[in-house]
C-alpha cells in the first residue's frame, strides 16, 4: 500500500511539473536552474525518461571473489618478511645440505698430512729435501706457538682432484710439492715455503699472477680463520698489490699477520717473497690485503664440519 501510495505521489508531481514545461517554459526554465530544485530535476528527468524506473528489480550483484592468484600476490605484496625468512631459511638448509654431504673433506689431522707425501721423482725429491732442511723451516720448527702442517695433503683423496690447490695446480711442474706451512696459535700468523714449477706462468718464466693471488687468498684466510669465533669464514674482500715479477722454477715464502679482530670479522695482511739463500735479503713479489667474514650461521654450521 504505501508503495503504490508513492508511486502515485511521482506520477503526480511529474504532471504538475509536465503541465508547467507546456504552459509556461520560462517559468519551468528557472526551476531547473534554481540551487533548491535538484528534487524538480530529477522528477523532470524522470519524466522525460520514461524507461527509468522509480526502484529497480535486479537483484544486487555479488561482491567479486579474489582468486587465488590475487590472494597469492596480496600475500607477497603485503608479508614480504615472510618471504625473506623463507629463502634464508632455504639458503641456510641448502648449506647445511652441502656441508654434511662433504663433512669429510678434510679427512687428515695436521701430524698425519706431515706423513702423506713421499716423492718419487728426481725433481721432487730435490725441492722436499730443500724445503725440509732449510734454515727457516728447522727455525719454524723449533718455535712451539707455531704448528707444522701440508694442508693440501689433509684433503681426503676422493675431493683433491676437484680442488684447485690440492689436485689441478698441484704436481711436477706446478707447485712441485705440497707446500708446508706453519701456523701460529689463535690465528695470529702464518708461513709457508713453495715451489713454483715453468707450467704456471702467465708469460715465458714468469709466474701468472692469477696463481698468485690464489696462493694468497688461501694463505691469508688459513692465517685468519683460526682467530674467528667459529673458526669459519669466507674472503669479503682482497687487495693484491704487485711488485716484482716472479719467476718461474723458484722456491718462495707467504707470509701472513692478522691484524685485527672485531667480532665476526677479521682483518689480515700478507705477502710473497722469495725464499733467499744464506746471506741474501729476500724480495717481496707481491702484497695483499683481506678482509674475512665469518658468517651468520656459522655458529650452526661449525658442528658440521671436521676441523682436525
Amino acid at each position: 500500500m504505501f508503495i503504490a501510495r508513492g508511486l502515485r505521489s511521482a506520477a503526480a508531481a511529474a504532471a504538475v511539473r509536465s503541465n508547467i514545461a507546456s504552459s509556461s517554459p520560462a517559468v519551468y526554465k528557472r526551476l531547473l536552474q534554481s540551487p533548491a530544485s535538484s528534487s524538480f530535476r530529477r522528477a523532470a528527468s524522470t519524466h522525460a525518461s520514461p524507461s527509468r524506473r522509480l526502484y529497480s528489480t535486479e537483484s544486487p550483484s555479488p561482491s567479486p571473489t579474489r582468486t587465488f592468484s590475487q590472494r597469492f600476490q596480496r600475500s607477497f605484496y603485503f608479508a614480504p618478511a615472510t618471504w625473506v625468512g623463507f629463502i634464508l631459511a632455504s639458503t641456510i638448509a641448502g648449506a647445511a645440505y652441502v656441508i654434511m654431504s662433504t663433512s669429510d673433506f678434510i679427512a687428515y689431522t695436521d701430524e698425519e698430512s706431515l706423513q702423506n707425501f713421499t716423492p718419487t721423482a728426481p725433481k721432487q725429491i730435490e725441492v722436499e729435501e730443500y724445503i725440509k732442511n732449510h734454515p727457516l723451516a728447522q727455525s719454524l720448527r723449533s718455535k712451539p706457538e707455531f704448528t707444522e702442517s701440508r694442508p693440501t695433503l689433509k684433503v681426503n683423496e676422493q675431493y683433491r682432484n676437484a680442488s684447485l690447490t690440492s689436485g689441478v695446480l698441484a704436481g711436477p711442474g706446478r707447485i712441485e710439492v705440497p707446500p708446508y706451512v706453519w701456523t701460529e696459535e689463535g690465528g695470529k700468523s702464518l708461513v709457508s715455503i713453495l715451489y713454483l714449477g715453468q707450467e704456471l706462468c702467465g708469460y715465458p718464466g714468469l709466474i701468472h699472477g692469477g696463481l698468485l693471488a690464489t696462493l694468497l687468498d688461501e694463505g691469508l684466510a688459513r692465517c685468519a680463520f683460526p682467530a674467528l669465533p667459529n673458526k669459519i669464514g669466507m674472503t669479503a674482500n682482497l687487495t693484491i698489490n704487485y711488485r716484482k715479477p716472479s719467476p718461474a722454477e723458484s722456491f718462495v715464502v707467504l707470509r701472513a699477520k692478522t691484524v685485527k679482530v672485531e667480532g665476526r670479522k677479521a682483518w689480515v695482511e700478507g705477502h710473497i717473497e722469495t725464499l733467499p739463500k744464506d746471506g741474501e735479503e729476500p724480495v717481496v713479489l707481491v702484497e695483499a690485503s683481506a678482509l674475512m667474514v665469518e658468517p651468520k650461521q656459522a655458529k650452526v654450521m661449525a658442528p658440521l664440519i671436521a676441523i682436525k
